[in-house]
This record gives C-alpha cells, structure tokens and sequence, in this order.
C-alpha cells in the first residue's frame, strides 16, 4: 500500500461511525470532515490530484509512454507538455519528475532540470538516473563539487558496476579529472612563460558518449 493510500485511509477511518460505516456518501456531517480532511492533505501535498480523483493508473502510464516516444523522435515541446501535465496530476510519481526533468535538459532550461531531479529523489532517494542526470547539469555550468558529489553517489549505488548510467557517470568522473590536469598543466606552464599554441577548452562532457536515455 503506497502512502498516499495509507493517507486516505486513516482520514476514512477517522470519519467512520460506531458500526464501520464509510461516511464518504451519508449526509452525516461527518462526511464533511471525511471531504474537508482529504482536501487538507491534497493541498499539503501528501496525495495528489490523481489519488485525490481515482484516475486510472493504467491510463495515466499509458500518456507517460506517449510522452517518451515523443520525446525519442525529437519532438520535444509535445512530451514537454505531457509531462508537466503528469507532474501535475501525480506530482508523488518520481518518473514523472524524471522525465520532465530530462525534457528540460534538452530544452536547454537547467534550472527547470536541476529542480525536478531534485524532486525525483525525494520521491526515490538514490535514484542513479536522476543523480547523474543532475550532475551533467551541474557539470556543464562548472559546479565540478556538486557534479562530483552526485557522480560519486551513483557510483557507490552501483554495486553490480553494470547500470549504464553509473557508468556513465565513471567515465565522466575520469574526463573532469583529464580535464581539470590539463588546466593544472597549462597554468603551471603560464607561469613559467612556457606556454604551448593556444588551444580550445574542451568540456568534459564532450569527451563522453552520451547514454540513450
């Protein structure tokens, strides 16, 4: 039984008369404790509009799959608009989260991004997806600490050494250090007048394959 089910069932079990009765459909003023409460905890954000509702779970996976083959052809502004609309109606979902948060990469608005990993691992502590996916946008803006935290604890999820994004995250680590020993190189050169032809900064992440989400 997920909490929000746990939720609704204490509040139903707080309305019930002497005999048991559910007091959801009486005009008893109990019934409008039983509505005021559960209202209560939706707006808390301890149930979502979905749970709140009873929409179908079945169908609401089914948009969510939409949104992910959208999103596999390039069209990118439709499964944006999926999956906010999910997050809305079943905020409590962390994939849904996930995936707007990878939408958001895409699009280039990381701050969106950053927010909604973020909120996919409140809802699933130690997600490696979510960690790495964060770090790659804390990498690109040079937050290299922040990067690295989440890249270190993926890694230490992955016990088995076989989830791609772990791995990922493996040979991201190796590049920011490639990276951050050819600064080093380049400054101590600088300093001693010794300087090599220019040459272009390369970005960490450019050095890496990107993983098929």
């Amino acid at each position: 039984m997920s909490d929000e089910e746990k939720t609704i069932d204490s509040i139903r079990a707080a309305v019930k008369t002497e005999r048991g009765k559910d007091k959801l459909l009486s005009p008893d003023p109990r019934r409008k404790k039983y509505v005021t409460e559960l209202l209560l905890a939706f707006a808390s954000r301890k149930i979502s509009f979905a749970a709140l509702t009873k929409l179908d779970q079945k169908k609401i996976k089914q948009v969510a799959e939409m949104g992910h083959v959208k999103l596999r052809h390039g069209r990118t502004n439709e499964a944006r608009r999926i999956f906010e609309v999910l997050t809305f109606l079943d905020h409590r979902n962390y994939f849904h989260h996930l995936a707007l948060g990878g939408t958001y990469q895409k699009l280039k608005r990381y701050v969106d991004a950053i927010y909604q990993f973020s909120e996919a691992l409140k809802l699933s502590p130690g997600n490696i997806n979510a960690l790495v996916n964060r770090g790659e946008v804390f990498l690109r803006h040079k937050n290299y600490r922040k990067a690295a935290e989440d890249f270190r604890e993926a890694i230490l999820l992955d016990k088995s050494g076989k989830d791609r994004f772990s791995n990922r995250a493996r040979s991201l680590v190796v590049a920011i250090k490639r990276s951050l020993a050819r600064d080093k190189e380049f400054k101590s050169l600088e300093a001693q007048g010794k300087l090599p032809p220019k040459r272009k900064a390369i970005s960490p992440l450019k050095l890496v394959r990107p993983v098929r989400r």
